[in-house]
C-alpha cells in the first residue's frame, strides 16, 4: 500500500522579535545559562502568534488542501499533536472548530500528545496506520506549538515560537516523500528528570536504529536530517552522538526565524528545505525530534522528482 504525504504548509506567527527584547531576558538568561553567551546559541528571533489559535490551524489546514488540490469533503480524518503543555491551553471545543471552520464535514478528528516535541513524528505513523481502513483514503496531519508568555520562551535549550504545521497523506497517490518507518524510544531518566548525556544517547541511538534498519541504510547515507530547532551547538552534539553527519543537517535558517516551535520543528525545516534546495529523488530524509523522556526519528524516502522540479501533487 503506498501513501503519499505532500502538501507541506505551515501558518507561523506574525510577529517577529529578538529574545533580547523580552523583558527580563538577561536576568532569566543568567539564571539558566550563567557565563553563557547566547549570541553563540545561533537562536536569532522568534515567532509570536497574534491572533487565536483557532485561525492558525485553518490557515494551515487550508493551505495544505489547496496544495493537494483536495476538497475539504475528501478528508476522512485529522490527526493533531501537540507537546504536553500547549495540550492543557486548547479550548476543549477545538476540535469542532476546526471541522467546521475548515469545512472538514466527513472528517473524524484525532489527538495525539504526552510526547513532548516528539508528538508529531509517533503521530505520523499513526495517520500512516489509519488507512489500514479501507475507507480511509485522506488524512491531514497538524502540529500545533505555542507559547503564551514571552519569558517562558526562554529555556536552556532552545528559545519557543509559535507554528502549525502539517501535510497531507493520501492512499495510492505519489507524494513529495513516503514514510519508510518511525521509531519512538523512552529514556526512563529522563521521564524522572534525571537524564543525562548518556541516557538520552542510548535512546536517541535505539529509536534511530529502528527507523533506519527498513530503509537499508546507515546514518552516513541519511541525505537531510530534518532536527528540532534547539541551540546550534545542542543540534551539532545531538548528531554526533548517534553518527549522523553534521553537514547534512537542515535547521539553522528556520531555527533563525522562527525560534523551537516545538513538535512542529521538523515540518518546518522541511518546508525550508523543499522551497530551496530540495533534495535528490530517491534520497533518504531522517526527521528528528528529542525531548525529556523521549526520542524520535523518522525515515522518509523522497519523490521520483525533486519538489522544485514540481513533484508535489
Amino acid at each position: 500500500m503506498s501513501i503519499g504525504i505532500s502538501g507541506f504548509a505551515c501558518a507561523v506567527g506574525e510577529d517577529v522579535e529578538k529574545p533580547e527584547s523580552v523583558p527580563g531576558f538577561a536576568e532569566r538568561w543568567s539564571e539558566l545559562m550563567p557565563s553563557t553567551d547566547f549570541a553563540a546559541m545561533g537562536a536569532g528571533t522568534f515567532r509570536r502568534f497574534r491572533r487565536p489559535v483557532l485561525a492558525y490551524v485553518l490557515d494551515c489546514i487550508a493551505d495544505v488542501l489547496e496544495r493537494t488540490g483536495t476538497e475539504p469533503a475528501e478528508v476522512d480524518r485529522l490527526v493533531l499533536a501537540t507537546s504536553d503543555p500547549c495540550l492543557a491551553r486548547l479550548d476543549p471545543d477545538l476540535a469542532a472548530a476546526v471541522l467546521l471552520g475548515a469545512g472538514l464535514r466527513s472528517c473524524v478528528p484525532a489527538l495525539v500528545s504526552h510526547l513532548q516535541c516528539c508528538s508529531s513524528l509517533d503521530a505520523l505513523a499513526r495517520a500512516v496506520g489509519m488507512f489500514d481502513d479501507p475507507d480511509v483514503g485522506t488524512v491531514v496531519l497538524v502540529a500545533l506549538d505555542f507559547t503564551p508568555d514571552d519569558l517562558a520562551r526562554v529555556r536552556s535549550f532552545a528559545v519557543f515560537g509559535d507554528a502549525a504545521a502539517g501535510c497531507l497523506l493520501h492512499r495510492g497517490a505519489p507524494g513529495t516523500v513516503e514514510l519508510v518507518a518511525q521509531a519512538t524510544a523512552v529514556d526512563p531518566e529522563g521521564l524522572r528528570g534525571q537524564d543525562s548525556f548518556r541516557s538520552r544517547q542510548q535512546a536517541a541511538r535505539a529509536a534511530l536504529a529502528r527507523a533506519l534498519r527498513p530503509a537499508g541504510v546507515e546514518p552516513g547515507e541519511v541525505a537531510v536530517v530534518l532536527p528540532s530547532n534547539l541551540f546550534a551547538p545542542l543540534v551539532g552534539v545531538n548528531a554526533l552522538a548517534v553518527g549522523l553527519p553534521r553537514d547534512r543537517l537542515h535547521f539553522r535558517t528556520i531555527m533563525e526565524r522562527d525560534g523551537h516551535c516545538g513538535n512542529a520543528d521538523w515540518l518546518l525545516n522541511l518546508i525550508d528545505r523543499e522551497s530551496g534546495e530540495g533534495w535528490e529523488p530517491g534520497s533518504v530524509l531522517l526527521a528528528q525530534s528529542s525531548a525529556p523522556g523521549f526520542s524520535a526519528y523518522a525515515t522518509l524516502r523522497a519523490g521520483t522528482r525533486t519538489p522544485r522540479d514540481g513533484g508535489t501533487p
